[in-house]
């Protein structure tokens, strides 16, 4: 039976992949139509944390609530917001509404747009479920 669910993990990861691609590609062509890149910024992100959230499934062996805090707040919480700066800043600079400072330092968006990378997402998604469910991680 532990190798029927995951197999049936991998399954639901491929559609999910699947999906994924197919509606990012489409996302990206109404993109290119309408010149408002701003929805594909957002879906990165956010399918990025989807994926995290995914991959804990494999993971987590007791779906019990069980709050780690440090867990929570010194990985979780960090990584979601650095996820979610980019998306953020892109969105309030395109309606013209972020902060001058901020706007003309390059620094400081491309620190975002590199913090923002899938990588922060998927962990950022894993350990927001590892930390509600504290989960003792066991690969085999």
């Amino acid at each position: 039976m532990n190798f029927v669910w995951k197999i049936l993990w991998v399954v639901g990861l491929i559609i999910l992949s699947i999906i994924s691609y197919n509606y990012d590609i489409q996302l990206k062509q109404t993109a290119s139509e309408t010149f408002n890149f701003i929805p594909v910024i957002w879906y990165k992100q956010i399918i990025s944390i989807i994926f995290g959230f995914y991959l804990s499934f494999i993971l987590v062996k007791k779906w019990s609530l069980n709050l780690n805090p440090s867990l929570l707040w010194c990985v979780a919480i960090p990584c979601t917001l650095l996820s979610f700066g980019y998306p953020i800043l892109a969105t309030l600079s395109s309606i013209d509404s972020l902060p001058e400072f901020i706007a003309t330092s390059s620094i400081s968006m491309w620190l975002l747009k590199i913090f923002s990378s899938d990588a922060i997402g998927i962990i950022a998604g894993l350990t927001i479920i590892l930390s509600f469910f504290n989960a003792k991680i066991k690969l085999s």
